[in-house]
């Protein structure tokens, strides 16, 4: 692992810095709120790493939700990790053992980073994406330690704390938007998103919005590559 491809990991996951900080001091705060200190702040964001599973876990604990019931919610929340790990099987293959740490890393942030590929030439693809997903954990371990040792000094109203989740995401897409050309997977996913939420509702839309955008990608997967293709060869001749 060169001092170039941890300075490259580390400058394409900024964004991911400043909102995994925040947000992971949003949950460690939350946290608190329940009685549990930065010991168990630490615990759960080094073991779990799952910011939708850990900021619902506060609410398991405070209503004291039984064992089975935390499985299936986890299990529920976390299964678009699964479709997540499709797209990635063929470059977590090549890395190793340290394709075990790299499934377990695997976040909505990390996995966008991870596709977006944005690394210099000469740094391995597989070293690329360990960093990232290594750096990403070590932001939100940080965020929330500090958010849980701030809970336990400070007093304030915590309500809409959760939605620096939601805030992070948002920046990430529209960076995405603002960087690419091709702005068609966007449009798809935001699309698919919208009318998941519209036939399924707020509470279960997740899946099958995950489903519908992959399988709208799969079929129209020949033609955004030509598009993908064709606007590298615009920006190119534009420089």
């Amino acid at each position: 692992m060169t001092a170039q491809a941890w300075r490259a990991a580390f400058v394409v996951s900024l964004p991911v810095l400043m909102g995994y900080t925040t947000m992971g001091a949003a949950f460690g705060i939350l946290l608190n709120r329940i009685g549990y200190g930065p010991w168990w702040a630490l615990f759960m964001c080094v073991t779990i790493l799952s910011g939708s599973l850990q900021f619902a876990a506060v609410g398991m604990i405070a209503g004291s939700m039984s064992l089975a019931e935390t499985a299936v919610m986890s299990l529920l929340i976390n299964i678009r990790y699964s479709v997540y790990g499709i797209a990635l099987i063929e470059a977590f293959r090549k890395c190793g053992l340290k394709r075990f740490y790299m499934i377990f890393a695997l976040t909505d942030e990390t996995y966008a980073l991870q596709v977006q590929d944005e690394r210099p030439e000469g740094v391995d693809r597989g070293t690329f994406m360990f960093l990232i997903g290594l750096l990403d954990h070590l932001y939100w371990i940080a965020g929330g330690v500090a958010g849980a040792f701030a809970g336990s000094m400070l007093t304030f109203n915590t309500r809409g704390i959760d939605f620096a989740m939601t805030a992070l995401f948002l920046v990430i897409l529209t960076e995405q938007c603002m960087e690419k050309r091709n702005r068609i997977p966007a449009v798809i996913g935001a699309g698919a998103t919208l009318g998941a939420m519209l036939a399924f509702g707020a509470a279960n839309m997740l899946m099958p919005a995950m489903l519908l955008i992959i399988g709208i990608l799969l079929v129209l997967r020949r033609r955004l590559d030509a598009a993908e293709t064709g606007a590298v060869r615009e920006t190119e001749a534009a420089l």
